[in-house]
């Protein structure tokens, strides 16, 4: 009974002893918390096609300091043939509680190792809206639609891997699995798939996670599964970040008025449109305000070229170019170096030019008005011309009411603001409590827009291509005093 006894309390302690050391691996390998780093992490292998991503949301809602907003940027997820994930690699989108863009996290998964990098500001002059279509739990109900296990068995790829890329588009007419409008796709053999039995992509921009043999060719062998959008308004194009823009390339340019889906191109010659950039002298941009382009495609597209400067003017949406050479200018001496046009409605538009002061010389302003869409132009008087006032920006919310920048040699980062809401008639001198902005605002320079709203004006000025910060006041009146409203950050255009 004694050595009983005595083999009983051994076996219990041997026990005891497993199950702590099985406990601290398990705790080791399965940790309440993901550091920033490297963690030591065994993958629970759920089944994709039952499961979706569920084990890669138990690792983000385990991790420290991550935001409880977030959307996908990417991912590449490694798995075996009969649908566990092998591996991982992970970009997240990551925001605040007010779905402002604050940075970028990452992961990487393989055999025991998670990498984890908490969320950072990978790039300062990038705000990436947030896109509902890239929700992780939306994206892991669309991976369970896939019959993953079937057409990895129908295919003949030696390794696979599902894919996701915010705003993928597919070439016209290229095959796809198409589960749009709530069809039921079954596994198709290569051969059917390539002859498009699954469908055809339209050549837009879409909601797309492909399966893949992972490797790294322009060509390589991938199906393309394409899902409805949740939200219709979200940005076409997430990666292109901006409705309307511009893209220069190999002596074009181009406009679009959709996040880059399509492209609207302009008559400027090469040699035309070096010009320009040289004169510019930064880069491979057009001058800040010296174009303009809106989403509404009844309002002309317009932009300056060349070192003395001519207005191009669209009134078909790029179909036709006509030229503007302004009265006046050829009486200037000096190099135009500030260009400025907009269009506040179908009719009515507006277009500066200026140059830069230099002592003896002073500087030269004009203004001109457009009431029939640009094809005549009538000239504004304009005051303070021949000062140490240069002309920075102008915008006109309509025909009668709007705002002129110049610029403020007593301040360099605040400049001196007119108001005209008489039709550029009379430009009064704008009252700017400056002491009332936040410690944020170090400088503003230009005006993005004015809208109306509840019976008060509210105007946006940013930083150029400067900076993202945009600063907006209201009045009730463009020329009474200007009440700070609020801040916000929105994309500039950058190179690339």
């Amino acid at each position: 009974m004694k050595k009983n006894r005595k083999y009983i309390i051994i076996t219990i302690l041997i026990i005891i002893i497993l199950i702590l050391i099985m406990g601290s691996t398990y705790l080791k390998y399965r940790p309440n918390k993901i550091i920033d780093g490297d963690n030591k992490y065994n993958l629970i292998k759920k089944n994709i096609p039952k499961y979706g991503l569920e084990s890669i949301i138990e690792i983000i809602n385990k991790s420290e300091d991550m935001s409880s907003k977030y959307t996908i940027s990417s991912f590449e997820i490694g798995i075996n043939n009969n649908g566990l994930i092998d591996n991982f690699t992970l970009s997240l989108n990551c925001y605040d509680s007010d779905l402002n863009y604050t940075g970028n996290a990452f992961y990487n998964y393989s055999t025991g190792n998670l990498k984890y990098v908490k969320p950072y500001e990978n790039n300062v002059d990038l705000i990436i809206e947030y896109d509902k279509n890239s929700e992780i739990e939306y994206l892991s109900r669309q991976i369970k639609k896939i019959p993953l296990v079937k057409q990895i068995r129908l295919g003949d790829f030696n390794s696979y891997l599902l894919k996701y890329k915010m705003g993928t588009k597919i070439d016209k007419d290229s095959p796809i699995f198409d589960f749009r409008n709530n069809k039921s796709v079954e596994a198709l053999t290569p051969e059917d798939y390539k002859s498009g039995k699954g469908g055809k992509s339209d050549g837009k921009y879409a909601v797309v996670i492909e399966l893949s043999n992972g490797l790294s060719i322009p060509n390589e062998e991938k199906y393309s599964y394409v899902f409805d959008k949740i939200n219709k308004d979200d940005p076409i194009n997430p990666n292109s970040m901006m409705e309307v823009d511009y893209y220069i390339n190999n002596g074009t340019l181009k406009f679009t008025r959709n996040y880059g889906e399509s492209y609207i191109d302009t008559d400027i010659t090469e040699e035309e449109l070096n010009e320009t950039l040289s004169f510019y002298r930064n880069g491979q941009k057009l001058k800040t305000n010296s174009w303009f382009l809106s989403n509404n495609e009844k309002l002309p597209i317009a932009f300056f070229y060349g070192e003395n400067p001519i207005l191009k003017i669209s009134n078909d949406n790029g179909k036709t170019y006509r030229e503007i050479k302004f009265d006046g200018i050829d009486s200037i001496e000096k190099s135009i170096t500030r260009r400025i046009v907009g269009f506040s409605n179908e009719k009515f538009g507006y277009a500066a030019l200026g140059t830069d002061w230099s002592m003896g010389s002073g500087e030269y302003k004009k203004i001109y008005f457009t009431y029939d869409s640009g094809y005549t132009w009538k000239e504004i008087e304009v005051p303070f011309t021949n000062s140490s006032s240069t002309l920075i920006d102008m915008c006109m919310y309509d025909e009668n009411n709007g705002i002129m920048i110049l610029s403020n040699n007593e301040d360099i980062n605040f400049p001196i603001i007119y108001a005209t809401v008489d039709g550029g008639l009379n430009f009064n001198k704008v009252d700017i409590d400056y002491s009332q902005l936040p410690n944020s605002v170090t400088y503003f320079v230009d005006v993005d827009n004015i809208k109306y709203e509840d019976g008060s004006y509210k105007i946006m000025l940013g930083q150029q291509d400067l900076g993202t910060l945009k600063i907006i006041f209201k009045t009730d009146k463009l020329n009474n005093k200007w009440i700070f409203d609020s801040t916000t950050n929105m994309n500039i255009h950058t190179v690339g």
